[in-house]
């Protein structure tokens, strides 16, 4: 099983834990209760989530565990910019389905850290700290020999691997600039 898994489990139990002693003190509101209800939440949504990806939970790798955390982000990044009110119906009415994805898209891009929910947060202090383009191109420089590729972009694959969690985007710049 993921140490990753294992540590979103670990994490349940210690929610559903500390919420049983919560109640049993008459404490169903305030900040130390939504947090172990949305601690609840979020991990019960990403162990929900492995038949997506067809997979059992024994059987995920972190990077199973790392792409359903970054779906579960992205879907709750897109509620919340519902929910807070930073896309209204009017904003949406008559629009295509390709051209209301690109709004979405835009949205979340343009809110960047003011879009953090509380789910949102807890889900992504499960994530891999990201790699600096400093600690990739260094990573780049003694690992990887371009002559053994057609092109720069095929040493995406070793990179990706290497830097699990790390934005395509972000590494692929890196290397057109290398």
């Amino acid at each position: 099983m993921s140490e990753l898994l294992k540590q979103i489990k670990s994490g349940l139990r210690f929610a559903m834990t500390a919420e049983v002693k919560l109640r049993k003190m008459d404490v169903t509101s305030g900040e130390a209760f939504d947090t172990t209800i949305s601690q609840k939440t979020v991990s019960r949504a990403i162990i929900s989530m492995f038949p997506e990806i067809g997979k059992k939970p024994a059987e995920a790798t972190d990077a199973d565990v790392i792409k359903l955390l970054k779906k579960y982000i992205s879907q709750e990044k897109e509620r919340a910019i519902y929910q807070l009110g930073y896309l209204k119906e009017k904003d949406v009415a008559g629009i295509s389905a390709s051209e209301l994805k690109k709004l979405v898209t835009n949205t979340i891009k343009n809110l960047g850290d003011e879009l953090i929910t509380t789910n949102v947060f807890i889900a992504q202090l499960y994530l891999p700290k990201e790699a600096t383009k400093e600690e990739i191109t260094s990573w780049i420089s003694e690992n990887i020999d371009f002559s053994k590729f057609k092109n720069k972009m095929q040493a995406m694959k070793p990179i990706m691997q290497q830097f699990q969690g790390a934005d395509g985007n972000f590494v692929k710049d890196i290397l057109l600039n290398l």
